[in-house]
């Protein structure tokens, strides 16, 4: 596993660079791929890219599970995937919108958890070039996109029950290029290019009508141009002025604040814009001259430029997102070989691989894992029922903890979990998910549950399930030695599961053995206690 999170010093009032350094690694090389990429980050900060394997004219997917890329084709029906435009919602399922060139429509796929779920949105015309996805608070998709047919800015979004579509701009031949982004009150705002007056446009929904206005006129701007709105609800746009510079505008609340990023060489096609929790923009993009990926960010004074890749003819096709560090996370394409390429900055994790588990057990359903590399400062169970969202179920354990018991399961229901790991920074991945279905115990057999949490530090549940007929209870807890720590009194012996809560508070740490007596044969389980 390359990584979990990444860290980032701030240093009083001064706002300094991001701890760490540049990766680079090849995602995809099976073919011709990585054309028309888009990037998302998860909650974990885990990079998601949807993109074009031009080899096989298919719609592909890769996401990184934590210890690997995981890739599949999406979409195979004609030739698909060219201007992917990809959107995770809020339990981190990936959406994409799409052209067809096959029949030129505009396509959408979504994941639901189980399967993709794939739909024509227009089809009336040649429409869904330069697509831009964004989901609104109910995860609906919201997609703005060209129609080549009358050389308009289209709009389509999602109602719940069916697509509704609009002309945003047909004011000459418009629309290529879009970039949308929602505000709080989920409205549209999209920049696009006005390709009939070489201009940049923005246009944003009020509620009741399309507000349209010329953002930069002066000379052929507007090419590759992407939005983003900051705090305030406030457009950025990055866009190219033609074979010139990488440029920039903002709007400050009165006026559009327009300036030039960089301009040595043919620079800024493919920008990618994103905005840091200052509200400070980062700019990803090709540099045509020299054939490089750069990347340049605004630190509060002046535009901080570097070159990322510069191994051959790489960069195209970028796509830029921030993590929770404010560390950028760039996928773009190699056109020298081929491949899909990922640039990531940040400290290499310390952690290593997670593998997990969930197998039921008569007590319940139990959870395991093994974690290669140091020690997390602690660790946390999630679960789902089926497509359900996740929701933590175990509260804080140890870092050493290696399993975990879910008691609170019901016969027959199938349970999704997710391991949660916290690094001493405070870095948080989630790791998963695994299934499991519990059947229920066997009530005809005396057991002795593993305990939990294990390892254990100040309290620790001990429970046993009791056949028919059980007599002469006790429970106890003994050392390696052999010496009795604890024997519990008042042990119920009803037939059942019973379970007892037991203060390890005053037990120093080591490996204990817990003993179940009855009438039948005693029964023996291991207890770990961690300080």
């Amino acid at each position: 596993m390359k990584r979990l999170m990444f860290l980032v010093f701030v240093l009083m009032i001064v706002s300094a660079a991001p701890a760490g350094e540049w990766h680079i690694e090849t995602v995809d090389s099976e073919g011709s791929l990585g054309q028309y990429a888009s990037l998302a980050l998860d909650s974990s900060g885990r990079p998601h890219i949807s993109y074009l394997d031009y080899t096989n004219e298919d719609l592909k997917y890769a996401r990184w599970d934590g210890s690997s890329w995981q890739i599949e084709t999406v979409d195979s029906t004609g030739n698909v995937g060219r201007y992917t435009s990809l959107a995770l919602d809020s339990y981190g399922r990936p959406h994409i919108s799409y052209y067809a060139t096959t029949n030129s429509n505009l396509k959408y796929a979504r994941w639901n958890g189980r399967s993709w779920q794939i739909e024509i949105v227009d089809s009336t015309g040649n429409v869904g070039a330069y697509t831009s996805l964004a989901l609104d608070s109910s995860n609906y998709p919201h997609i703005s996109y060209y129609d080549d047919t009358y050389g308009d800015l289209i709009y389509a979004r999602w109602n719940g029950s069916s697509w509704q579509i609009e002309i945003v701009d047909s004011s000459g031949d418009v629309g290529t290029y879009s970039s949308i982004a929602l505000d709080s009150s989920d409205r549209p705002h999209i920049s696009y290019y006005d390709y009939t007056n070489k201009h940049l446009k923005y246009a944003r929904w009020n509620g009741d009508d399309w507000l349209i206005e010329t953002v930069d006129s002066e000379g052929s701007v507007g090419e590759f141009t992407f939005l983003a709105l900051d705090s305030s609800g406030r457009p950025h746009i990055s866009y190219h002025e033609h074979n010139r510079a990488v440029k920039y505008a903002r709007w400050n609340g009165s006026s559009w604040q327009i300036e030039t990023v960089d301009s040595g060489g043919i620079v800024g096609w493919y920008d990618s814009l994103a905005l840091d929790s200052s509200d400070r923009p980062h700019i990803a993009y090709y540099y045509f001259t020299n054939g490089d990926l750069k990347y340049a960010r605004w630190n509060g004074s002046s535009w901080q430029i570097e070159t990322i890749d510069s191994t051959d003819n790489v960069g195209y096709c970028t796509s830029l997102a921030l993590d929770s560090y404010d560390n950028p996370h760039i996928s773009y394409y190699d056109n020298t070989s081929y491949d899909l390429k990922y640039a990531w900055y940040g400290d290499e994790a310390d952690v290593g691989d997670v593998e997990l588990f969930a197998e039921a057990r008569d007590e319940g359903v139990l959870v395991g894992w093994t974690i290669t590399g140091d020690v997390p400062a602690s660790l946390r169970v999630l679960r789902s029922v089926g497509e359900g969202e996740p929701v933590a179920v175990s509260g804080a354990l140890p870092g050493s903890a290696v399993r975990w018991l879910d008691t609170e399961v019901e016969v027959g229901v199938e349970y999704r979990y997710w391991l949660e790991v916290v690094e001493e920074d405070g870095t948080t991945s989630r790791f998963g998910p695994v299934e499991a279905t519990w059947s229920g115990p066997d009530a005809d057999r005396l057991t002795l549950y593993a305990p939990y949490p294990c390892p254990a530090t100040d309290q620790v549940t001990l429970s046993f399930h009791l056949p028919e007929d059980t007599r002469n209870v006790e429970l106890s807890l003994y050392d390696l030695s052999g010496r009795l720590v604890a024997s519990s009194v008042s042990v119920p012996t009803a037939s059942g599961r019973h379970e007892i809560n037991y203060d390890t508070s005053g037990l120093p740490s080591g490996v204990y053995v817990v003993r179940l007596r009855t009438n039948a044969e005693p029964l023996t389980c291991r207890l770990v206690i961690t300080r």
